[in-house]
């Protein structure tokens, strides 16, 4: 007992194709879904952070380079002995300052 729709398929081979297009279609609706609100911001992000990290690395290695420059200019003027005492100077004098900023207080004169 055999029942036929339309194209010579029995009624429960039809079901069964609607079946497999049904999860077809729905598994395509949720890759693209995904696949446009969570893997392309994703990649967006990713991508902007690796520029991100690289451009700071360059920043902090022209600063670096620029730093022994002048440390070297300024040994050149006073002498290296002179030249380290003023930049542990300048660095003992940043410190005091951060601290100073960062409690909210003055420190003992």
């Amino acid at each position: 007992m055999e029942d036929k729709a339309g194209g010579g398929k029995s009624l429960i081979e039809s079901i069964l194709d609607l079946i497999d297009l049904i999860s077809a279609y729905v598994s395509q609706q949720i890759k693209r879904t995904v696949d446009n609100s969570v893997a392309k911001p994703i990649g967006v992000a990713a991508r902007k952070a690796a520029f991100l990290v690289l451009s700071f690395t360059l920043f902090s290695l022209a600063v670096i380079f620029i730093a022994v420059g002048l440390f070297l200019l300024l040994a050149t003027l006073v002498g290296y002995v002179l030249a380290y005492f003023i930049v542990g100077a300048i660095l003992i004098l940043g410190g005091f300052l951060l601290l100073r900023k960062t409690n909210g207080r003055k420190l003992p004169d």
